[in-house]
């Protein structure tokens, strides 16, 4: 079978890759050459747990997805070290005990799932967090992190290695029945995957389908550090996890503004604050880097993924969880086009629903 995959982060990289490996001729398209939007511009925390406030569909899908991060790497011969790859989970901080209090009664239902949430006081808090400021203790959850940069150009190495022609760098203008067109020629297609994130209704607006959705802006910061945490640490939509280099990742806003994505001098201010209190060594570093990425949310705020109609798929609006569902989304889009059985949590996206 001929597939068009439109987008090149590391959703459509996993789809293409998947669907490569099951003997299909693969096409991967995308605007830029060099992508660098969503999944480049994500910090890389694999965190199911941490925000999930019962046991929905999503919370199965997004657990599943945790759960395929190893093997994943795995196939890609790529090793903990060179992912930045480390699954000793995150702590989320509160303010006073009777935020705490209030943290760990939201998540009683995670325990009673099987999943380990502890209470640490603030003596062990600084035991397995060296480096934090321990307040008032935390909560320790299981999750992973791993570096987005370092794995998508390893990925799309793979793509290729498996025989995805990727001819990256020319906009789609057109999406007939069989058929993409793009500004340096036309691509004969049995299926279209559209994955291209935040960009995908406009393209889906191409096939006359209609996807209700808007971009989610994200600014982030890099603090020099240097600083080696064993996790990350949250705090409402806070977060921090240190790379390999000791520098930090400080994330992240979250504004309904379009395709805006100009700097924000008090967002950045505020990061760098918070990063200093979470960890008081970071007080006054150095802020080495800025960015902006735009997270794609349809309008249900719930990802999309399989097929719109025949010859059509998507693979889209996984907002703050890209980087998480994207090794388990190319294996469900591969499982839809094999016409393999897929999990029970996987159907519960199906794309044909978010179409308005």
């Amino acid at each position: 079978m001929q597939v068009t995959v439109i987008g090149a982060g590391l959703i459509g990289l996993s789809c293409a890759w998947h669907l490569a490996r099951d003997g299909h001729r693969v096409v991967l398209l995308d605007a830029s050459r060099e992508p660098q939007e969503s999944s480049w511009a994500a910090a890389g925390m694999l965190a199911p747990h941490h925000e999930a406030e019962q046991p929905t569909p999503l919370w199965r899908l997004c657990a599943d997805g945790l759960e395929r991060w190893p093997g994943f790497l795995a196939d890609l011969d790529l090793t903990p070290e060179q992912a930045d790859w480390r699954d000793r989970g995150g702590w989320i901080r509160a303010t006073d005990l009777a935020e705490l209090d209030r943290l760990e009664a939201s998540l009683r239902w995670l325990r009673i799932a099987g999943t380990d949430v502890l209470r640490l006081s603030p003596a062990a808090y600084a035991r397995s967090c060296p480096g934090a400021a321990t307040g008032v203790g935390a909560l320790w959850l299981p999750g992973a992190q791993v570096d987005p940069r370092r794995v998508l150009p390893v990925l799309r190495a793979a793509c290729v290695a498996a025989g995805v022609e990727d001819r990256s760098g020319s906009p789609v203008t057109a999406i007939e029945t069989g058929v993409v067109h793009t500004a340096d020629g036309r691509h004969l297609s049995d299926e279209v995957v559209l994955a291209s994130g935040a960009w995908t209704p406009a393209l889906a607006a191409l096939t006359g389908a209609r996807l209700a959705g808007a971009p989610v802006k994200g600014q982030m910061i890099r603090l020099a550090g240097p600083c080696h945490l064993p996790g990350f640490i949250r705090e409402g939509h806070n977060y921090l996890m240190s790379r390999r280099d000791g520098s930090v990742v400080v994330g992240a806003t979250m504004v309904e503004a379009g395709f805006e994505r100009s700097d924000d001098p008090a967002a950045i201010a505020a990061l760098a604050a918070w990063a200093g209190q979470a960890v008081p060594a970071l007080a006054g570093s150095q802020v080495s880097e800025v960015w902006t990425g735009l997270r794609p949310r349809l309008a249900g705020g719930l990802p999309a993924i399989g097929r719109v109609r025949p010859g059509l798929c998507i693979a889209t609006g996984h907002f703050r969880n890209g980087v998480l569902l994207a090794p388990l989304t190319g294996a469900i889009v591969a499982d839809l086009l094999a016409e393999r059985s897929t999990s029970a949590a996987a159907m519960a996206f199906d794309a044909s629903s978010a179409m308005a």
